[in-house]
């Protein structure tokens, strides 16, 4: 019944940009509407600027489908809407101005839907027509919006039902993480998302924590992410906190801990210095004069240099890659940061519990919203697992909070809320009151699941084979020392290099090259390749990268369909891995590039080549010549390009036009194994081609631009010396011209020569050294 083909957005801000954004990233059109022509016009150049820090249009040619409209032009155009979003500011009386316009100009069918982060939905459309108020939802997205997967979707009493199951199922489809949550202040995110926030805040005056320690505790080890606590208020903004904290403790008068949700003093004293973070400058942090980041120190209030705090517990706790072991080990025991995090959680727990049935219907929902809408490994009622439930009601009897009704409720079913039985995952349903199990998507591919039903077909310290059904065979890169970065290493190698061979021998006809991990691969294993250039094993080099460039071009030249499924950081050996496949399928947000120059070196893994063979693909029917190709791919490898998504990905040229791109992560998978069973007919493999290149004479030309470069001072020394190694092998060195070819063995022989050369250079092991240490490329 219904169909978003066409979208208004009313409110020309930031927010309203990056939702119509949103939806200019799914190719749906949009009409941006403001009162202000100057703010549409910021919005637009903001959405367009391809050095935006945040960019929110996956291509800035992207831009097109967004049409900005001045709000006396709604009665032309909103008729077109099949959905029609309100981002103007939190204010009542100016949301509801916007309604009654709204509802003279839409049409019958059109959704109607408010952005609102926790103001009342209902109260938004009383006394307009029954019409807008059975299509009327609230739908809160979560800043910034390509990036924070939680839609909180509100219902009014009048809102029909089909409307509602239409948009769980288009936000779901769409890459959205969509909750069904009520119509009460704040939702559920930021209802619990701001107590835990002043909570915490409350503990650092109890404790007298600085601002760097509650950071240091309340990032990774309790399971948020890296910008933890203070430094997250920053980018949301100090006094919005206080308005949505405000929002509760006036509008909730019957609220438990209705206290907790008046600003305290702290913040008060911010807000009316202005101190709101990043939009003013000033925050919990700032920046100095020489751009170093200060700290506010709470008893100087002053602002002083930024310290790295460390401490015992978290160093413990860092030690484990499961959340729940980093927990227990940031809460068992007695020190001050202990009790700080044991109070801090189950008092936010028993707050979560209380919430059920007033904010959401089920507990589940309450988990998944504060995990999606914040990027927390753990949801705030799942946590009670870490300590079992009657540890749990303990400490809160000692910490003097009331038991929630729901905890004593499951206490009489078990000890877990989330138990598992049967390899099954279940959660206590407070309807039933009984456990069910976790429903999961019957047309994704669980890679955790197939494990377990012993799919494993072989298996290594980082990366196994694994039968994913209808006789498709998938690489994983899981690398158990760095999960997050999934290495690519001798165990990778290996396992890449055997693979044609087990798809023989098992009878497999396709294979497919992925992971379910935070990223598909972050490249080489530095600090091995670090310790052999130190003893200068120039052989185990050489052999190293000739395992990686052999075990690449055997998957692109394999008689059976390769397909590659990247997602998230896939640099160095991970796009090298990514352009050996016959067909990419790639998540909308990868962040890929061959970024080898930050450490001194050059796609070592025959990245060079396939890149290169690549450009002259793509450029084929355009007859250029062999410069071209080589000169796109020395702009992408000397500058270490990286893209912002998958279609800049296609932009920049490390996919190619015709490869896949899929929007929802938990599909990446699913995806690429329908695309390499759709090659299955007329796979042929890809001949080796005898490559005519630029040679000497290209070479040359290159060498004097960089040259040039060095002497305006925007080219380092020893960047120069990098750069003509990539351009040497890029142009085909001394054997190659544009009329007498090299074979593809050749170039390797060559890309490989040019890799232990840079590895030998002492600035660039100093360059790889110094990325070791800092996380970032030494310019030297």
């Amino acid at each position: 019944m219904y169909e978003i083909k066409h979208v208004a957005v009313v409110g020309g801000g930031i927010m309203g940009g990056n939702i119509a954004a949103f939806f200019a990233n799914l190719g749906i059109t949009s009409d941006l509407f403001d009162i202000d022509p100057k703010v549409l016009e910021s919005t637009m150049q903001k959405l367009e600027d391809p050095k935006a820090k945040i960019p929110m249009l996956y291509s800035t040619r992207f831009i097109k489908k967004i049409q900005p409209r001045l709000s006396s032009e709604m009665n032309k155009y909103l008729p077109k809407a099949d959905l029609i979003v309100e981002a103007v500011p939190e204010k009542m009386s100016i949301k509801k101005t916007v309604f009654q316009e709204v509802d003279k100009h839409r049409k019958e069918t059109s959704i109607v839907t408010t952005n609102t982060s926790g103001l009342s939905v209902a109260q938004m459309v009383q006394g307009l027509s029954e019409s807008i108020q059975k299509h009327f939802v609230g739908t809160h997205y979560f800043n910034p919006v390509r990036f924070m997967p939680l839609v909180e979707i509100i219902p009014t009493a009048k809102t029909d039902q089909e409307i509602v199951a239409y948009l769980l199922g288009f936000y779901k489809k769409i890459g959205k993480q969509p909750i069904v949550c009520k119509d009460t202040p704040n939702f559920v995110a930021n209802r619990i998302g701001v107590f835990a926030l002043i909570k915490t805040l409350a503990l650092m005056k109890k404790y007298n924590f600085d601002v760097e320690t509650i950071d240091m505790i309340t990032g990774s080890c309790l399971g948020n992410p890296s910008t933890a606590t203070l430094r997250l208020s920053d980018m949301v903004g100090i006094d919005t906190i206080g308005h949505v904290s405000m929002n509760v403790y006036e509008n909730c008068p019957t609220d438990e801990f209705r206290d907790v949700f008046k600003v305290p003093e702290l913040m008060q004293k911010m807000i009316e210095e202005k101190k709101f973070g990043e939009k003013t400058g000033k925050g919990f942090y700032c920046k100095g004069p020489n751009k170093d980041i200060l700290a506010l120190d709470m008893n100087s209030w002053e602002y002083k240099p930024k310290k790295e705090a460390r401490c015992d517990e978290v160093k413990i706790a860092k030690g484990y890659d499961d959340i729940k072991e980093r927990i227990y080990y940031m809460c068992h025991g007695d020190s001050a940061i202990n009790k700080f995090c044991r109070e801090l959680l189950i008092s936010t727990a028993a707050y979560s519990l209380n919430r059920v049935g007033e904010s959401a219907d089920d507990i589940l929902t309450i988990d998944n919203a504060v995990k999606w809408g914040f990027k927390k490994e753990i949801g705030p009622i799942e946590v009670l697992d870490v300590f079992g439930i009657p540890k749990a009601i303990e400490y809160m009897q000692q910490m003097g909070i009331a038991i929630p009704k729901l905890l004593q409720e499951i206490q009489t079913k078990g000890n877990h809320i989330y138990p598992s039985c049967c390899g099954k995952s279940k959660v206590y349903d407070p309807i039933s009151k009984d456990f069910i199990e976790i429903p999961e998507r019957k047309d994704v591919i669980y890679l955790a699941k197939l494990k377990k039903e012993g799919k494993i077909v072989r298996e290594n310290l980082s990366a196994r084979m694994i039968d994913i059904g209808d006789d498709v065979l998938l690489v994983e890169l899981d690398h158990r020392m760095v999960p997050t970065v999934n290495l690519v290493d001798d165990f990778v190698i290996s396992m890449l290099w055997n693979a044609p061979q087990v798809v023989k021998e098992k009878g497999f006809k396709a294979l497919v090259i992925s992971n379910q991990a935070t990223n598909f691969s972050s490249g080489a294993q530095l600090q091995l390749l670090l310790e052999v250039c130190k003893a200068k094993q120039w052989k185990t080099i050489e052999a190293l990268s000739a395992s990686l460039q052999y075990a690449n071009m055997n998957l692109y030249h394999a008689d059976f369909p390769v397909v590659v499924a990247p997602h998230g950081m896939t640099l160095g050996g991970g796009m090298e891995i990514t352009l050996a496949g016959q067909k990419r399928v790639a998540y909308s947000e990868l962040y890929g590039g061959l970024v080898e120059v930050g450490v001194g070196l050059l796609p070592g893994g025959a990245g060079c080549l396939l890149l290169l063979m690549q450009f002259m693909d793509v450029m084929e029917k355009r007859n250029p010549g062999p410069m071209p190709p080589a000169m796109k791919s020395l702009e992408l490898i000397a500058y270490g390009s990286v893209s912002n998504s998958a279609h800049d990905a296609i932009d920049k040229g490390y996919l190619r036009p015709d490869d896949v791109v899929v929007v929802n992560k938990d599909e990446l998978i699913s995806k690429a194994k329908e695309v390499a069973l759709s090659m299955l007919p007329n796979h042929q493999p890809k001949p080796k081609r005898e490559l005519y290149l630029a040679g000497n004479g290209g070479y040359m030309v290159l060498e004097a631009g960089i040259d040039d470069m060095v002497a305006a001072g925007t080219l380092t020394k020893h960047g120069a010396v990098i750069a003509k190694k990539q351009a040497y092998v890029l142009t085909g060195g001394s054997k190659a011209s544009p009329i007498t070819p090299i074979t593809e063995d050749e170039f390797l022989a060559m890309e490989r020569e040019a890799f232990v050369q840079l590895c030998a250079e002492p600035m660039s092991q100093a360059r790889i050294e110094y990325m070791l240490k800092n996380k970032k490329p030494l310019i030297n």
